[in-house]
């Protein structure tokens, strides 16, 4: 059962475009599940009806993997479309209810001899009308426009672990300063790329600069140093986020 389950976690994953609209991502997850599902009936009705009956163990198992369903889910719901749409990621309450019905409507259909896929519209409507009633995302007020949002202290402890820029013939990289500086300002205010200050030059150059960081492992490398120098029971508030 936890591979079982660790299997459904990776479907989902693989399956949601992080890029793409929240409704559009919330359709891609509720797919996945019913994919599950649909691929061992047997196994899925197991978990939900026979499987709590099998003693302590068994309870760890499902609460651990409710768990990690529900932190999925809300990881889920923290990405950038969720955000430009005004919507919180969710609680674990609410993950856990749209889990639950999901996991209830299937068990139904499947008690029935019924066809989970035949009821994935439903699944989907639910769980799209549900995240949309949630709570949303509280407006944050943007900082202000002072300036320099590194001390040179902190700059200096993070420029040499940034990868070179690519360049472009007859047009200079725009410097890491600057694109560091859009990035956290972007993080710290909760806005999308697009409502970058102009003082930080185009937003699609910060917002690229920041894609090759988080893949190519730059942002990692940052964090571990910011790490091995903060002092035990302090935060670095300059330490960049290394969000996808």
């Amino acid at each position: 059962m936890e591979a079982a389950n660790a299997a459904l976690m990776r479907r989902i994953v693989t399956a949601v475009d992080p890029l793409a609209p929240w409704p559009a991502q919330t359709r891609q997850a509720v797919q996945a599940y019913i994919d599950h599902v649909t691929a061992s009936p047997e196994l899925s009705l197991c978990w939900i009806r026979e499987f709590p009956s099998l003693g302590p163990v068994a309870g760890r198992v499902r609460r651990e993997t409710m768990d990690a369903l529900a932190e999925l889910v809300q990881r889920l719901t923290a990405h950038e479309p969720f955000r430009r749409a005004g919507l919180a990621p969710v609680s674990r309450e609410l993950a856990l209810v749209i889990l639950g019905g999901l996991r209830e409507l299937t068990a139904t259909v499947l008690e029935e001899g019924g066809d989970v896929r035949d009821v994935a519209e439903t699944g989907i409507a639910a769980a799209v009308a549900l995240l949309a009633a949630a709570p949303g995302r509280p407006a944050p007020a943007p900082p202000a426009d002072r300036g320099l949002l590194l001390t040179d202290e902190q700059w200096a402890r993070i420029r040499p672990l940034l990868s070179t820029p690519r360049t472009t013939v007859g047009r200079p990289a725009a410097p890491h300063r600057q694109l560091v500086e859009a990035i956290i300002y972007r993080d710290r205010a909760g806005i999308a790329w697009r409502d970058l200050p102009p003082r930080f030059g185009a937003w699609q150059t910060a917002w690229k600069r920041h894609r090759r960081w988080s893949a190519d492992g730059t942002w990692d490398r940052v964090r571990a140093v910011l790490d091995r120098l903060e002092e035990p029971g302090q935060r670095d508030d300059a330490r960049p986020e290394a969000r996808v």
